[in-house]
């Protein structure tokens, strides 16, 4: 005897980067145990791996592809995704910045409730993909990917962070009329490429990696000792499954 099919919400979600509509589920015991064991697990890749798995297994229907994708949108799909399988709200820990009358701060830690459907993307609409490095050679660059994001080595430089998602955004380099891609070099001769650019020119890729696009909730809390209210930009959602 066939047990019955159990019949699961569905929901349309439109991807900030492309403005495309796909539509979603929400994840099921199967993908919650499957969060579970890559938490437990404590391993990056494992973690990386399995989100990607379950964003595959919740997209019903539309075109992304969660390895090519920008972080952001990944982000995005998260927090839908969360807010359809759990619930809107979420319980954070902050600590009060409030400067007491004896001139010493606060310090409290408190927990808040943030609603995560309030989530929007801060983007700096005046930072260009195409950068100008001198009069004859350009660059044309793309957005990282979730796995680049997310494997960054907290141990690096902050300078070899910036070089590490550099190589990762570029998409074409334009010399005269010959036009390279990335998969024209390896990520080391890019490395090299950029090393190797003038200060002035590194600020201008520098300035596009520091402004890229966000996804933030807009709180408000109040200090549980001091009751200073706090507002809140909280962009912390890789940390919402798990």
């Amino acid at each position: 005897m066939a047990l019955p099919k159990i019949d699961v919400p569905t929901y349309q979600i439109t991807i900030p980067s492309s403005g495309k509509e796909i539509t979603i589920r929400p994840f099921l015991v199967k993908e919650e145990k499957m969060l579970l064991m890559a938490a437990q697990s404590k391993d990056e890749n494992e973690i990386i791996n399995t989100t990607k798995q379950i964003i595959n297994n919740c997209i019903v229907d539309g075109d992304i592809n969660v390895n090519t994708a920008p972080f952001f949108d990944i982000d995005y799909i998260f927090i839908a995704l969360r807010a359809k399988s759990i619930g809107e709200s979420i319980n954070v820990d902050f600590t009060c910045n409030n400067v007491m009358d004896d001139g010493n701060g606060c310090g409290n830690r408190f927990s808040a409730n943030i609603d995560v459907s309030k989530s929007e993307i801060v983007k700096d609409e005046t930072i260009t993909d195409e950068i100008t490095i001198s009069g004859s050679t350009r660059m044309k660059m793309k957005y990282p990917t979730y796995a680049i994001m997310k494997t960054l080595g907290v141990d690096d430089l902050p300078i070899e962070k910036k070089i590490k998602v550099m190589v990762a955004c570029v998409d074409q380099i334009i010399e005269k009329d010959k036009i390279y891609t990335n998969k024209d070099f390896t990520p080391a001769e890019l490395k090299t490429f950029i090393e190797g650019l003038t200060q002035e020119q590194f600020q201008k890729l520098e300035k596009f990696v520091d402004n890229l696009p966000t996804f933030v909730v807009n709180a408000e809390a109040k200090c549980s000792r001091c009751g200073f209210d706090h507002k809140i930009k909280y962009d912390n959602f890789a940390t919402f499954f798990l």
